[in-house]
Protein backbone atom coordinates (compact mmCIF):
# COMPACT_ATOMS: atom_id res chain seq x y z
CA UNK A 1 0.00 0.00 0.00
CA UNK A 2 1.48 3.64 -0.60
CA UNK A 3 2.37 5.45 1.84
CA UNK A 4 0.68 8.18 1.49
CA UNK A 5 -2.89 5.90 1.68
CA UNK A 6 -1.35 4.41 5.04
CA UNK A 7 -0.95 7.82 6.38
CA UNK A 8 -4.62 9.10 5.43
CA UNK A 9 -6.08 6.38 6.90
CA UNK A 10 -4.03 6.63 10.35
CA UNK A 11 -5.43 10.36 10.49
CA UNK A 12 -9.01 9.14 9.46
CA UNK A 13 -9.04 6.41 12.47
CA UNK A 14 -7.26 9.08 14.84
CA UNK A 15 -10.35 11.30 14.00
CA UNK A 16 -12.70 9.20 13.94
CA UNK A 17 -11.55 7.66 17.42
CA UNK A 18 -11.73 11.33 18.92
CA UNK A 19 -15.33 11.84 17.46
CA UNK A 20 -16.33 8.26 19.44
CA UNK A 21 -14.20 9.44 22.45
CA UNK A 22 -16.34 12.72 22.44
CA UNK A 23 -19.80 12.55 25.02
CA UNK A 24 -22.77 12.29 22.75
CA UNK A 25 -24.66 15.43 24.49
CA UNK A 26 -21.46 17.53 23.45
CA UNK A 27 -21.57 16.40 19.81
CA UNK A 28 -25.05 17.10 19.30
CA UNK A 29 -24.90 20.39 21.63
CA UNK A 30 -22.23 21.91 18.54
CA UNK A 31 -24.66 20.91 15.58
CA UNK A 32 -27.21 24.09 14.19
CA UNK A 33 -30.03 21.52 13.74
CA UNK A 34 -33.25 23.39 12.05
CA UNK A 35 -34.78 22.97 15.40
CA UNK A 36 -32.10 24.34 17.41
CA UNK A 37 -32.11 27.10 15.23
CA UNK A 38 -35.53 27.86 15.23
CA UNK A 39 -35.88 27.64 19.41
CA UNK A 40 -32.58 29.67 19.43
CA UNK A 41 -34.36 32.29 17.05
CA UNK A 42 -37.53 32.64 19.03
CA UNK A 43 -36.35 33.67 22.07
CA UNK A 44 -33.26 35.81 21.37
CA UNK A 45 -34.46 37.21 18.39
CA UNK A 46 -34.09 40.93 19.17
CA UNK A 47 -37.44 42.14 16.79
CA UNK A 48 -39.71 38.85 17.80
CA UNK A 49 -39.41 40.09 21.63
CA UNK A 50 -40.13 43.74 20.75
CA UNK A 51 -43.36 41.88 19.63
CA UNK A 52 -43.91 40.45 22.64
CA UNK A 53 -43.18 43.38 24.73
CA UNK A 54 -46.22 44.90 22.84
CA UNK A 55 -47.97 42.12 23.86
CA UNK A 56 -46.97 42.67 27.27
CA UNK A 57 -47.68 46.53 26.72
CA UNK A 58 -51.08 45.92 25.42
CA UNK A 59 -52.16 43.64 28.55
CA UNK A 60 -50.93 46.28 30.82
CA UNK A 61 -53.56 48.70 29.17
CA UNK A 62 -56.73 46.59 29.39
CA UNK A 63 -56.02 47.36 33.37
CA UNK A 64 -56.41 51.06 33.17
CA UNK A 65 -58.71 51.46 29.94
CA UNK A 66 -61.97 51.33 32.16
CA UNK A 67 -60.71 53.16 35.35
CA UNK A 68 -62.35 56.37 35.76
CA UNK A 69 -59.60 59.55 35.29
CA UNK A 70 -57.81 60.31 38.61
CA UNK A 71 -59.16 62.63 40.71
CA UNK A 72 -58.54 66.65 40.42
CA UNK A 73 -56.82 68.41 44.31
CA UNK A 74 -57.68 71.73 44.17
CA UNK A 75 -56.59 74.44 46.36
CA UNK A 76 -56.53 78.20 46.62
CA UNK A 77 -57.53 81.13 48.68
CA UNK A 78 -60.70 83.17 47.85
CA UNK A 79 -61.70 86.61 48.21
CA UNK A 80 -58.42 87.96 48.71
CA UNK A 81 -57.88 91.73 48.88
CA UNK A 82 -56.20 93.21 45.80
CA UNK A 83 -54.20 95.96 47.99
CA UNK A 84 -52.72 94.34 50.49
CA UNK A 85 -53.32 90.35 49.64
CA UNK A 86 -53.85 89.34 53.29
CA UNK A 87 -55.67 86.59 54.46
CA UNK A 88 -56.77 88.34 57.41
CA UNK A 89 -57.75 91.95 56.74
CA UNK A 90 -61.80 90.60 55.09
CA UNK A 91 -64.08 88.15 56.49
CA UNK A 92 -64.81 87.00 53.35
CA UNK A 93 -61.46 86.01 52.22
CA UNK A 94 -61.09 81.87 52.90
CA UNK A 95 -58.56 79.31 52.45
CA UNK A 96 -59.95 76.12 50.01
CA UNK A 97 -59.01 72.50 49.26
CA UNK A 98 -61.75 70.08 46.90
CA UNK A 99 -61.89 67.08 45.13
CA UNK A 100 -63.03 67.27 41.16
CA UNK A 101 -63.80 63.87 39.65
CA UNK A 102 -64.82 63.61 35.66
CA UNK A 103 -67.00 61.32 34.42
CA UNK A 104 -67.05 60.65 30.70
CA UNK A 105 -69.77 60.50 28.98
CA UNK A 106 -72.81 57.52 28.84
CA UNK A 107 -70.61 53.72 27.94
CA UNK A 108 -67.52 55.37 27.36
CA UNK A 109 -65.72 53.78 29.96
CA UNK A 110 -66.81 49.95 28.98
CA UNK A 111 -66.34 50.67 25.65
CA UNK A 112 -62.64 52.05 25.79
CA UNK A 113 -62.08 48.85 27.91
CA UNK A 114 -63.79 46.68 24.98
CA UNK A 115 -61.08 48.81 22.73
CA UNK A 116 -57.88 48.19 24.92
CA UNK A 117 -59.41 43.87 24.48
CA UNK A 118 -59.53 44.39 20.92
CA UNK A 119 -55.95 45.93 20.61
CA UNK A 120 -55.07 43.24 22.44
CA UNK A 121 -56.19 40.61 20.55
CA UNK A 122 -54.41 42.45 17.63
CA UNK A 123 -51.29 42.21 19.33
CA UNK A 124 -51.47 38.61 20.20
CA UNK A 125 -51.95 38.11 16.51
CA UNK A 126 -48.90 39.68 15.35
CA UNK A 127 -46.84 37.86 17.92
CA UNK A 128 -48.23 35.11 15.73
CA UNK A 129 -47.46 35.99 12.76
CA UNK A 130 -44.10 37.46 13.76
CA UNK A 131 -43.58 33.77 14.60
CA UNK A 132 -44.58 32.13 11.40
CA UNK A 133 -42.63 34.86 9.36
CA UNK A 134 -39.41 34.10 11.41
CA UNK A 135 -39.88 30.53 11.10
CA UNK A 136 -40.54 30.84 7.95
CA UNK A 137 -37.51 32.85 7.39
CA UNK A 138 -34.55 30.95 9.35
CA UNK A 139 -35.68 27.75 7.84
CA UNK A 140 -35.23 29.41 4.02
CA UNK A 141 -31.91 30.62 5.06
CA UNK A 142 -31.25 27.28 6.67
CA UNK A 143 -31.98 25.31 4.09
CA UNK A 144 -30.13 27.50 1.95
CA UNK A 145 -27.52 27.42 3.62
CA UNK A 146 -27.36 23.63 3.99
CA UNK A 147 -27.63 23.46 0.26
CA UNK A 148 -24.47 25.94 -0.47
CA UNK A 149 -22.44 23.80 1.62
CA UNK A 150 -23.55 20.53 -0.32
CA UNK A 151 -22.23 22.28 -3.12
CA UNK A 152 -19.40 23.15 -1.99
CA UNK A 153 -18.51 19.77 -1.38
CA UNK A 154 -19.75 19.02 -4.51
CA UNK A 155 -17.79 21.53 -6.06
CA UNK A 156 -14.16 20.52 -4.19
CA UNK A 157 -14.81 16.91 -5.26
CA UNK A 158 -15.40 17.88 -8.83
CA UNK A 159 -12.25 19.89 -8.91
CA UNK A 160 -9.84 16.81 -8.91
CA UNK A 161 -11.48 15.24 -11.67
CA UNK A 162 -11.38 18.33 -13.97
CA UNK A 163 -8.31 18.90 -13.26
CA UNK A 164 -7.26 15.66 -13.78
CA UNK A 165 -9.28 16.25 -17.22
CA UNK A 166 -7.16 19.06 -17.95
CA UNK A 167 -3.74 17.18 -17.55
CA UNK A 168 -5.02 14.63 -20.05
CA UNK A 169 -6.40 16.99 -22.64
CA UNK A 170 -2.57 18.93 -22.54
CA UNK A 171 -0.90 15.07 -22.87
CA UNK A 172 -3.06 14.48 -26.10
CA UNK A 173 -2.22 18.05 -26.90
CA UNK A 174 1.57 17.50 -26.73
CA UNK A 175 1.31 13.58 -28.17
CA UNK A 176 -0.79 15.45 -31.37
CA UNK A 177 -3.67 13.88 -30.81
CA UNK A 178 -6.05 16.78 -29.36
CA UNK A 179 -6.30 19.69 -30.46
CA UNK A 180 -5.63 23.21 -28.78
CA UNK A 181 -9.50 23.93 -28.46
CA UNK A 182 -10.00 20.90 -26.22
CA UNK A 183 -7.07 22.13 -24.05
CA UNK A 184 -8.30 25.80 -23.67
CA UNK A 185 -12.01 23.94 -22.68
CA UNK A 186 -10.60 22.04 -20.23
CA UNK A 187 -8.68 24.75 -18.63
CA UNK A 188 -11.72 27.22 -18.31
CA UNK A 189 -13.81 24.47 -17.13
CA UNK A 190 -10.95 24.26 -14.32
CA UNK A 191 -11.16 27.96 -13.99
CA UNK A 192 -15.35 28.01 -14.15
CA UNK A 193 -14.92 26.04 -11.02
CA UNK A 194 -12.63 27.93 -8.50
CA UNK A 195 -14.38 30.74 -9.28
CA UNK A 196 -17.76 29.18 -8.24
CA UNK A 197 -16.09 27.89 -5.05
CA UNK A 198 -15.24 31.42 -4.37
CA UNK A 199 -19.29 32.62 -5.18
CA UNK A 200 -20.23 29.61 -2.95
CA UNK A 201 -17.91 30.65 0.30
CA UNK A 202 -19.17 34.03 -0.51
CA UNK A 203 -22.78 32.77 0.00
CA UNK A 204 -22.34 30.37 2.80
CA UNK A 205 -20.62 33.74 4.75
CA UNK A 206 -23.42 35.30 3.70
CA UNK A 207 -26.62 33.06 4.85
CA UNK A 208 -24.49 32.89 8.37
CA UNK A 209 -24.37 36.73 8.67
CA UNK A 210 -28.53 35.97 7.77
CA UNK A 211 -28.96 33.77 10.57
CA UNK A 212 -26.57 35.59 13.28
CA UNK A 213 -29.45 38.12 12.96
CA UNK A 214 -31.11 36.00 14.71
CA UNK A 215 -29.52 33.59 16.76
CA UNK A 216 -26.32 35.63 17.28
CA UNK A 217 -22.53 33.43 17.30
CA UNK A 218 -24.52 30.28 16.84
CA UNK A 219 -24.97 30.63 13.48
CA UNK A 220 -20.99 29.50 13.11
CA UNK A 221 -21.92 25.74 14.21
CA UNK A 222 -21.55 23.21 11.76
CA UNK A 223 -25.02 22.49 10.45
CA UNK A 224 -25.79 18.30 10.07
CA UNK A 225 -24.90 16.15 7.41
CA UNK A 226 -28.84 15.25 6.47
CA UNK A 227 -31.80 17.11 5.45
CA UNK A 228 -34.57 17.64 8.22
CA UNK A 229 -38.20 16.58 7.82
CA UNK A 230 -40.71 19.47 8.18
CA UNK A 231 -44.07 19.15 9.06
CA UNK A 232 -46.65 17.60 6.95
CA UNK A 233 -48.97 20.63 5.18
CA UNK A 234 -52.40 20.37 5.92
CA UNK A 235 -54.35 19.74 2.29
CA UNK A 236 -56.14 22.52 3.27
CA UNK A 237 -56.26 26.40 3.98
CA UNK A 238 -58.59 28.49 5.87
CA UNK A 239 -57.00 31.93 6.00
CA UNK A 240 -59.85 32.80 8.69
CA UNK A 241 -57.38 31.03 10.80
CA UNK A 242 -54.05 32.69 9.60
CA UNK A 243 -52.81 35.73 12.16
CA UNK A 244 -52.68 38.25 9.93
CA UNK A 245 -56.33 38.01 9.15
CA UNK A 246 -57.10 37.55 12.87
CA UNK A 247 -55.07 40.87 13.69
CA UNK A 248 -56.80 42.30 10.65
CA UNK A 249 -60.15 40.99 12.20
CA UNK A 250 -58.86 42.81 15.66
CA UNK A 251 -58.31 45.83 14.34
CA UNK A 252 -62.02 45.60 12.54
CA UNK A 253 -63.53 45.45 16.15
CA UNK A 254 -61.50 48.48 17.07
CA UNK A 255 -62.91 50.24 14.22
CA UNK A 256 -66.14 49.55 15.11
CA UNK A 257 -65.84 50.11 18.79
CA UNK A 258 -64.40 53.42 17.57
CA UNK A 259 -67.79 54.12 15.96
CA UNK A 260 -69.39 53.24 19.43
CA UNK A 261 -67.04 55.81 21.11
CA UNK A 262 -68.49 58.49 18.67
CA UNK A 263 -71.65 58.19 19.50
CA UNK A 264 -70.91 58.47 22.68
CA UNK A 265 -70.18 62.35 22.40
CA UNK A 266 -74.09 63.10 21.78
CA UNK A 267 -74.32 62.33 25.68
CA UNK A 268 -72.73 64.90 28.47
CA UNK A 269 -70.11 64.12 30.48
CA UNK A 270 -69.92 64.97 34.01
CA UNK A 271 -67.78 66.82 36.42
CA UNK A 272 -68.59 66.78 39.91
CA UNK A 273 -66.44 68.83 42.24
CA UNK A 274 -66.65 69.21 46.07
CA UNK A 275 -64.84 71.86 48.11
CA UNK A 276 -64.33 73.51 51.34
CA UNK A 277 -63.51 76.67 52.66
CA UNK A 278 -61.89 77.81 55.89
CA UNK A 279 -62.80 81.49 56.81
CA UNK A 280 -61.07 83.26 60.21
CA UNK A 281 -63.94 84.58 61.62
CA UNK A 282 -67.38 83.22 60.49
CA UNK A 283 -68.28 80.14 59.46
CA UNK A 284 -66.40 77.31 57.20
CA UNK A 285 -68.20 76.82 53.69
CA UNK A 286 -68.71 73.86 51.93
CA UNK A 287 -69.37 74.15 48.07
CA UNK A 288 -70.71 71.27 45.83
CA UNK A 289 -70.89 71.93 42.00
CA UNK A 290 -71.94 69.61 39.17
CA UNK A 291 -70.47 70.57 35.48
CA UNK A 292 -72.34 69.36 32.50
CA UNK A 293 -70.82 69.10 28.75
CA UNK A 294 -73.50 70.81 26.08
CA UNK A 295 -73.35 68.89 22.99
CA UNK A 296 -75.55 71.76 21.42
CA UNK A 297 -74.32 71.51 17.86
CA UNK A 298 -73.93 68.03 16.86
CA UNK A 299 -73.94 68.73 13.26
CA UNK A 300 -70.77 70.59 13.12
CA UNK A 301 -68.95 68.18 15.72
CA UNK A 302 -70.54 65.14 16.67
CA UNK A 303 -71.99 64.22 13.09
CA UNK A 304 -68.86 64.39 11.26
CA UNK A 305 -66.63 62.74 14.13
CA UNK A 306 -68.99 59.65 13.99
CA UNK A 307 -69.12 59.65 10.06
CA UNK A 308 -65.06 59.67 10.54
CA UNK A 309 -64.97 56.85 12.43
CA UNK A 310 -67.81 54.87 10.03
CA UNK A 311 -64.95 55.00 7.22
CA UNK A 312 -62.76 54.25 9.01
CA UNK A 313 -64.42 51.14 9.73
CA UNK A 314 -65.31 50.18 6.35
CA UNK A 315 -61.48 50.99 5.39
CA UNK A 316 -60.32 48.22 8.00
CA UNK A 317 -63.44 45.93 6.43
CA UNK A 318 -62.39 46.26 2.70
CA UNK A 319 -58.46 45.82 4.28
CA UNK A 320 -59.17 42.58 5.63
CA UNK A 321 -61.01 41.41 2.61
CA UNK A 322 -58.17 42.42 0.42
CA UNK A 323 -55.78 40.60 2.66
CA UNK A 324 -57.75 37.66 2.90
CA UNK A 325 -58.05 37.38 -0.99
CA UNK A 326 -53.99 37.74 -1.00
CA UNK A 327 -53.54 34.88 1.59
CA UNK A 328 -56.04 32.57 -0.64
CA UNK A 329 -53.90 34.00 -3.67
CA UNK A 330 -50.28 33.26 -2.16
CA UNK A 331 -51.56 30.22 -0.59
CA UNK A 332 -52.65 28.30 -4.33
CA UNK A 333 -49.43 29.45 -6.04
CA UNK A 334 -47.42 28.26 -3.02
CA UNK A 335 -48.63 25.26 -3.02
CA UNK A 336 -49.09 25.00 -7.31
CA UNK A 337 -45.18 25.88 -7.26
CA UNK A 338 -44.82 23.11 -4.35
CA UNK A 339 -46.44 20.13 -6.26
CA UNK A 340 -44.26 20.98 -9.22
CA UNK A 341 -41.26 20.79 -7.49
CA UNK A 342 -42.75 17.66 -6.22
CA UNK A 343 -43.20 16.10 -9.68
CA UNK A 344 -39.47 17.24 -10.65
CA UNK A 345 -38.15 15.37 -7.83
CA UNK A 346 -40.13 12.39 -8.40
CA UNK A 347 -38.70 12.08 -12.19
CA UNK A 348 -34.98 12.80 -11.12
CA UNK A 349 -35.38 10.04 -8.62
CA UNK A 350 -37.39 7.64 -11.10
CA UNK A 351 -35.19 8.68 -14.11
CA UNK A 352 -32.57 11.03 -14.27
CA UNK A 353 -30.43 9.98 -11.26
CA UNK A 354 -30.41 6.18 -12.36
CA UNK A 355 -30.02 6.78 -15.52
CA UNK A 356 -26.57 8.55 -14.63
CA UNK A 357 -25.51 5.99 -12.12
CA UNK A 358 -26.43 3.21 -14.59
CA UNK A 359 -24.17 5.49 -17.59
CA UNK A 360 -21.32 5.87 -14.93
CA UNK A 361 -21.24 2.40 -14.03
CA UNK A 362 -21.36 1.10 -17.41
CA UNK A 363 -18.08 3.39 -18.26
CA UNK A 364 -16.69 2.06 -15.19
CA UNK A 365 -16.94 -1.54 -15.71
CA UNK A 366 -15.13 -1.08 -19.33
CA UNK A 367 -16.96 0.51 -21.77
CA UNK A 368 -15.58 3.77 -22.07
CA UNK A 369 -13.15 4.24 -25.00
CA UNK A 370 -10.72 6.43 -22.69
CA UNK A 371 -10.19 7.46 -19.43
CA UNK A 372 -11.72 11.22 -20.58
CA UNK A 373 -15.54 9.51 -20.74
CA UNK A 374 -14.75 8.01 -17.40
CA UNK A 375 -14.14 11.52 -15.82
CA UNK A 376 -17.40 12.99 -17.92
CA UNK A 377 -19.77 10.07 -16.50
CA UNK A 378 -18.30 10.55 -13.19
CA UNK A 379 -18.55 14.35 -13.24
CA UNK A 380 -22.17 14.06 -14.81
CA UNK A 381 -23.05 11.54 -12.10
CA UNK A 382 -22.00 14.34 -9.43
CA UNK A 383 -23.41 17.21 -11.07
CA UNK A 384 -26.81 15.26 -11.58
CA UNK A 385 -26.93 14.47 -7.51
CA UNK A 386 -26.01 18.30 -7.02
CA UNK A 387 -29.25 19.08 -8.92
CA UNK A 388 -31.35 16.66 -7.38
CA UNK A 389 -30.15 18.32 -4.12
CA UNK A 390 -31.08 21.40 -5.39
CA UNK A 391 -34.74 20.05 -5.81
CA UNK A 392 -34.99 18.91 -2.69
CA UNK A 393 -33.71 22.37 -0.99
CA UNK A 394 -36.19 24.01 -2.97
CA UNK A 395 -39.28 21.62 -2.28
CA UNK A 396 -38.12 22.17 1.64
CA UNK A 397 -37.96 25.68 1.26
CA UNK A 398 -41.80 25.62 -0.51
CA UNK A 399 -43.18 23.62 2.07
CA UNK A 400 -42.18 26.25 4.68
CA UNK A 401 -43.78 28.40 3.15
CA UNK A 402 -47.09 26.33 3.22
CA UNK A 403 -46.73 25.90 6.72
CA UNK A 404 -46.68 29.49 6.88
CA UNK A 405 -49.75 29.81 5.54
CA UNK A 406 -51.52 26.89 7.56
CA UNK A 407 -49.55 26.62 10.77
CA UNK A 408 -48.52 23.29 12.31
CA UNK A 409 -49.67 21.11 15.14
CA UNK A 410 -47.82 21.11 18.36
CA UNK A 411 -46.68 17.97 19.70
Amino acid sequence: MPFRSVVVQAIAAALLGVALAAPPGARAAELLTLDRAEHLALTHAPWYAHHRRNVAAAAERVEYARRLPDPQLTLGALNLPADSLSLNDEDMTMLMVGLRQQFPPGDTLDLRGERARAELNAEDARLALEARRLQRELREVWLELYYLERALETVRALQPLRAAAARAAEGRYRAGVARLQEVLMERQAVARLADREQVLIADIARQRARLARWIGAAADDPLPDALPELPAVPEGFDAAHHPALRAAGAELNAARVDVDLARQEYKPGFMAELSYGARRERPDLVSAMVTMDLPIAPGKRQDRRVAEKRINEDGARLAAEDLKRELEAEFRAARAAHDALAARLRIYARDILPDARRAAEVTVAGFARDQAELREARIQEIETRLEARRLETELAKSRAQLLYFTGESQP
